[in-house]
């Protein structure tokens, strides 16, 4: 009968894992690309040491960008592989539910997980970008899960595996790290309180990741010498935090917001409930609200360093990395007893919310017609030059003629003065995008009547959040 019981259960584990993969692989058959996919997918279209070096003048570390030049080596250049490259470590985040979070924690706690990680805000979003997002969510969600395997079984294993997750979360993005070093803290204050033979075993674990992470390390603190006024994030007041304590929650429709809000509520309740009530003290407990309180640590960290520094490096991206141990918390509590049934019913519902609102991301507006423009249009060594937002079009419109072998390359040259000479030198076309809400500016106007040339609209481009119009210089 266990036996039997045992087969059923691994049986359901595949079925949801290949079900929630299938949602997220269904959002990434599209073109559609926003400013910082098009910047990433353009940093890897050259050889491998181009993609280091390039790497290197950025901010953040290089293990996405190695990963997706491979990807596209052996598979080819295009959207859909690299949103493949992408939703890949989601996929593998649904497997570590399905394997390791089942064995400790049963599998109603395994299925409502699966289910939170895929279906709640933010997951599919970042799940499909291509950006290291969802790498880095992978190994910092890992690392979480498994500092709580040392507490359970401390071998050699466990230890190995919690370092190398902790240390690749660093290796995907510094708050990933961040996000890595709570889990960290969780097992010094565990170890001092419940069990001081293990800080030894801390403290090798800490001096193997420093040693691991030290090559990155030297990387960043380069990266970051020779970058200057990189980053240009918000300020963060009081209105802002608190919408990023509520940035996990938010749908981008009201009842699916208070739905999903009402989730988290529901599992704080029964926590407060065995706290109190049934004065339930136990490990699980107190492991499973550290994975809640991690995101707002995050929070509060990302905080008090934006108020430090003069610069501002702190967006609400950067906290998706620890949302998968908050809904990890909510799965443990919600788990048991009644209460099953219900998160699963009110997951779904939400899932279905979130994916409506990601479909129309992705596929509202295509970006074929743009790319065949492109193609049709663009001669070798032509010019691109944009009007209004600069950092979006020139990172997105150069890269869709880099999709099509067919299409010749369209360089963007800044400012518009030194577009202009390049194009007469060359003998080449000038294009100049001038973005939705825009106008060319006085000067703009200016460097193009003294060089006697005037725009010519050739087309609207309606591509995933941008709309522009194309022009050609003449």
């Amino acid at each position: 009968m266990k036996k039997t019981s045992k087969i059923n259960e691994n049986v359901i584990a595949v079925a949801a894992v290949i079900v929630l993969s299938a949602v997220f692989l269904s959002l990434v058959w599209n073109n559609n690309v926003w400013m910082d996919e098009a910047f990433t997918a353009s940093l890897v279209h050259t050889d491998m040491a181009g993609v280091i070096k390039r790497s290197m003048a950025d901010t953040l570390p290089p293990l996405y960008n190695i990963l997706l030049k491979i990807a596209t080596d052996l598979f080819g250049y295009s959207t859909p592989v690299m949103k493949i490259t992408s939703v890949i470590p989601m996929i593998l985040s649904i497997v570590l539910g399905a394997t390791t979070v089942r064995k400790r924690f049963g599998l109603r706690t395994a299925l409502l997980f699966m289910v939170f990680i895929t279906g709640m805000p933010l997951m599919m979003y970042y799940g499909v970008e291509i950006r290291m997002y969802s790498l880095g969510f992978f190994f910092a969600t890992a690392s979480g899960i498994y500092a709580y395997e040392v507490i359970s079984d401390p071998c050699r294993k466990t230890w190995t595996a919690f370092t190398l997750f902790s240390v690749m979360a660093g290796y995907s993005h510094h708050f990933a790290f961040v996000t890595v070093a709570f889990s960290y803290l969780f097992l010094l204050l565990y170890f001092i309180i419940r069990k001081r033979d293990g800080i030894a075993g801390w403290l090798k674990c800490l001096l193997a990741t420093f040693v691991l992470y030290l090559p990155c390390l030297i990387v960043t603190l380069r990266q970051f010498s020779r970058v200057s006024g990189y980053f240009s994030m918000p300020d963060i007041d009081t209105a802002m935090f608190v919408q990023y304590c509520l940035y996990p929650y938010t749908v981008g429709m009201k009842a699916a917001t208070l739905l999903c809000a009402f989730i988290m509520l529901a599992a704080l309740a029964v926590f407060a409930y065995r706290m109190i009530s049934e004065k339930k003290r136990d490990i699980t407990g107190m492991y499973a609200f550290w994975c809640f309180l991690t995101y707002y640590f995050v929070l509060l960290f990302g905080t008090i360093v934006c108020h430090i520094m003069s610069a501002n490096i702190f967006v609400d991206r950067y906290l998706f990395f620890s949302t998968g141990l908050l809904w990890l918390f909510a799965a443990i509590m919600l788990a048991d007893g009644k209460a099953f049934i219900p998160a699963m019913v009110a997951a779904a519902v939400v899932g279905v919310c979130v994916y409506t609102v990601e479909f129309k991301v992705e596929y509202g507006n295509s970006a074929d017609e743009e790319i065949a423009f492109l193609r049709e249009h663009v001669n070798e060594g032509d010019v691109y030059y944009s009007i209004g937002g600069h950092e979006e079009m020139q990172n997105c419109i150069p890269f869709y003629t880099y999709l099509d072998k067919e299409t010749a390359e369209l360089e963007f040259v800044h400012p518009l003065e030194k577009a202009i000479k390049v194009s007469k030198q060359r003998g080449t076309t000038l294009w100049i995008t001038v973005l939705d809400g825009y106008d060319p500016t006085d000067d703009e106007r200016r460097v193009l009547d003294e060089a006697g040339l005037s725009m010519e609209k050739t087309a609207d481009f309606d591509f995933d959040r941008y709309k522009c119009e194309m022009y050609m210089v003449r």
